[in-house]
């Protein structure tokens, strides 16, 4: 690495952590704020609340990351064009695009560091901060983690459970009813059980009644009865289960992908749905590259005029809260179907990706 990629990117890294810092624990103080009844209310012990915080983070990286990216490139930049380190820079001879490289490669970094916080561990932060702030609500009603009853169907193992409770915090279930068809659709075997668990990577069936069916769908003799049964031959896991109860917005792509592939009779409003929430988690993260497109142009245009950092400042965060603004603009007619999902996804950014190619294009 170069001596001006390395004097780049100190220049930008440390504000940056600044900024991520400072605006994390602005947001905690906000949600706090909001939460704070509900916390007094559920008598919420304070490492609980604090875990809560923790796990909040992924899920709300995508939106910290880029504000916090924008104002550590406009400082950065304020700062080496004040020094007349920019102006030196070209003066040797090196071009503006080469100059900024360290700061896009940071941007396309930022993408991809969110996009894979996005991709794993944010739908789930998302979905167990929502379902905590429930419980604290509720005071720990059973209500917010059973589900009752359940039916979830795989129609690539041809297979129908119902399950009359499911914890979702434990994933056990209660009175499961698990039928296995035949390619032809009529029933072979029906398991009823009083009670399931997820255990060692399997499902255990407690107190166990099996019955054979003919081709006909008629009991082939009588059912037999076991205590504990390990079901070896289902591959369903626990998050297929979870993923029926899950609004869309808590799914990783990859989960949405499978969900639409194992639900062939989805109704059009509700692949919309879907379909607009995997193209939105896909395309959200690359807003940290529009960022940095965005945050050049004007930072440059901060240390070459006098008195227009404001102005500057003002100028480049209302472009990236007017992407906020069209985001979910496109994201609600996604839903409701008024226009294709990958437009509701992706329009977006390239609508703010020109701009940005734009801008950073007219500089000088």
């Amino acid at each position: 690495m170069k001596i001006l990629d390395r004097h780049m990117l100190r220049t930008l890294l440390v504000p940056f952590g600044y900024c991520l810092a400072g605006f994390i624990m602005l947001y905690v103080v906000f949600d706090l704020f909001a939460n704070l009844p509900d916390f007094i209310e559920g008598q919420t012990p304070l490492p609980d609340v604090m875990l809560f915080y923790v796990i909040l983070l992924p899920n709300v990286v995508w939106i910290i990351t880029p504000i916090s990216l924008l104002l550590a490139i406009l400082y950065a930049l304020w700062q080496l064009s004040r020094a007349n380190e920019i102006t030196a820079m070209r003066a040797s001879g090196l071009s503006s695009p080469r100059i900024m490289r360290p700061i896009m490669l940071v941007g396309l970094g930022a993408a991809v560091v969110v996009g894979a916080i996005n991709e794993t561990v944010a739908p789930w932060a998302g979905y167990w901060t929502e379902q905590f702030i429930k419980l604290q609500q509720k005071k720990g009603a059973p209500s917010v983690y059973l589900v009752s009853p359940l039916a979830f169907k795989n129609e690539s193992g041809r297979r129908l459970w119902y399950i009359r409770e499911f914890d979702k915090r434990t994933c056990e279930m209660r009175d499961v009813t698990l039928v296995q068809q035949r390619p032809d659709g009529s029933d072979d075997i029906k398991y009823q059980a009083v009670r399931g668990a997820w255990l060692d990577g399997r499902w255990w069936f407690s107190e166990v009644a099996m019955q054979l069916y003919d081709e006909q769908s008629q009991p082939r003799g009588p059912a037999s009865f076991t205590l504990q049964r390990e079901m070896s031959e289902v591959n369903e896991k626990p998050e297929q289960f979870l993923n029926e109860i899950k609004p869309p917005e808590f799914l990783s792509s990859l989960e949405i992908i499978r969900y639409i592939a194992s639900h062939h009779q989805l109704s059009g409003d509700a692949l919309a749905k879907f379909w607009t929430n995997f193209h939105s988690r896909l395309a959200m993260p690359w807003i940290c590259l529009i960022v940095a497109l965005i945050g050049i142009p004007f930072g440059i245009k901060m240390g070459n005029r006098r008195g227009g950092a404001l102005v500057a400042i003002i100028a480049a965060l209302g472009l990236v809260f007017s992407f906020y603004v069209v985001t979910q603009v496109g994201v609600a007619l996604g839903k409701q179907g008024q226009i294709p999902a990958w437009i509701a996804g992706w329009l977006p950014n390239a609508l703010f990706l020109g701009l940005g190619i734009t801008l950073t294009a007219r500089m000088r």
